[in-house]
């Protein structure tokens, strides 16, 4: 029996087809439409509810299960396991296509674009000479799918400082008149192609003035993910320094031998 159909939510047209499709899922959950313990359609009902190709319904329950909405279970189905307002934003990892991906899922609000001197430990992580300018943003993350479903009160994941290599000339106004990830912008406006990128995850605890930009408490335990995004050629070309709330966010990731 094919799953009925009903109204579309309001959604930004320029979001993908499957951000679309996330969002009016995750508005079925909320309404208790699908409740926690309920299983979702399969990709093949809805592909026939929405008139989609499987590709596009499997990257929609993909953006529930890293929201933390949804867990999938062999010979069981895709079972709902959070509301939104419950759920961390889990990050699964398998690739470097994967990791990149984040930043399609999520929206960086820029709040900063400026430049900034590098101090001596910034300059020797770099590789870049003490007190080089590099550009230099400060933004919060949010989850697309969460608010292209309208959602005033949408909690950002992630506060991130941006550092970019100034051989990026001119990156300071695109950054800020960009659409998509800082990485697809580097490659698309700069012909550097991001082949490697090195993270490194450690514990923090959040000053007054991040955890106002987080809209939580002081003294918050947070995970902070330090990425850094390297050429063909091998050079260091952005540096992200994510600080994320412990309870909005949680990394997965899986090696095989």
């Amino acid at each position: 029996m094919n799953a009925p159909r009903h109204a579309e939510p309001v959604v930004d047209d320029s979001q993908p087809r499957y951000l679309q499709i996330a969002a009016d899922l995750k508005q079925a959950i909320v309404s208790g439409r699908y409740p926690v313990g309920a299983r979702l359609p399969t990709e093949l009902e809805l592909c026939e509810q929405f008139g989609i190709s499987r590709f596009t319904a499997r990257e929609a329950v993909r953006v529930l299960s890293s929201a933390g909405l949804v867990s999938r279970k062999q010979r069981v189905g895709t079972i709902v396991v959070a509301l939104p307002d419950e759920a961390r934003f889990s990050l699964d990892v398998q690739s470097l296509r994967d990791l990149l991906q984040y930043a399609t899922e999520t929206e960086l609000r820029l709040l900063y674009v400026g430049k900034a001197p590098l101090s001596k430990a910034q300059a020797r992580d770099f590789g870049a000479e003490p007190g080089g300018e590099w550009i230099f943003a400060i933004g919060v993350r949010i989850d697309v799918a969460e608010a292209a479903r309208g959602k005033a009160a949408t909690r950002p994941i992630c506060l991130s400082r941006i550092y970019l290599n100034p051989v990026l000339k001119g990156i300071e106004t695109k950054l800020r008149e960009r659409k998509g990830a800082i990485h697809a912008l580097i490659e698309r406006e700069y012909k550097r192609p991001i082949v490697r990128v090195e993270q490194e995850l450690s514990g923090a605890v959040l000053d007054a003035d991040d955890a106002a930009n987080l809209g939580v408490p002081t003294g918050t335990p947070a995970l902070r993910i330090v990425r850094r995004y390297f050429s063909d050629k091998g050079q260091l070309l952005e540096v992200g320094d994510n600080l994320h709330p412990s309870d909005r966010f949680s990394y997965k990731m899986q090696l095989r031998k």
